[in-house]
């Protein structure tokens, strides 16, 4: 059996590389309905195994990754659950600038797939007011570029 430690590192070497499998499926041009599945559960996964061994701002990412998961499978209700969420856990736990950003642009992206464009705008507005807020030029850039993409 592991011990304290080594069980905190296995969740955390399956958090990152379940993360970052997600992306890659999240980037597969030719992703088949098999794909999907997996990007589902490994998004999941990967949070879970975030809620063992990290803090707020791993939590929420994980929350935000998930959304965009749903939001790219049209599945706009659960997007809107998991962005909601993301939201939450940056309000308190007092994450603010990109993170936030992103949690409205989730948010927004989820409106925008069950087709509520002004609830979409509304949060595009937020993310891009929140933007105001972060310092790094190409950190501000990649969140006004993903924007454009909602609606």
């Amino acid at each position: 059996m592991a011990n304290k430690e080594e069980m905190e590192q296995i969740h955390k070497y399956f958090a990152i590389n379940l993360f970052n499998g997600t992306w890659d499926l999240l980037d597969k041009s030719d992703r088949t309905p098999e794909h999907d599945l997996e990007m589902i559960h490994s998004a999941h996964t990967s949070l879970y195994h975030w809620m063992q061994v990290g803090g707020a701002k791993q939590i929420y990412t994980g929350e935000w990754q998930i959304s965009r998961v749903y939001a790219t499978l049209k599945m706009g209700e659960s997007a809107l659950k998991h962005g909601q969420r993301a939201l939450q856990i940056c309000e308190n736990n007092d994450l603010s600038g990109f993170d936030k950003a992103f949690a409205f642009e989730a948010i927004a992206r989820a409106y925008s797939v069950i087709k509520n464009n002004s609830k979409a705008e509304e949060f595009i507005n937020k993310a891009k007011a929140e933007a105001e807020l972060i310092t790094e030029p190409s950190d501000k850039e990649y969140l006004l570029n993903d924007l454009k993409s909602i609606i």
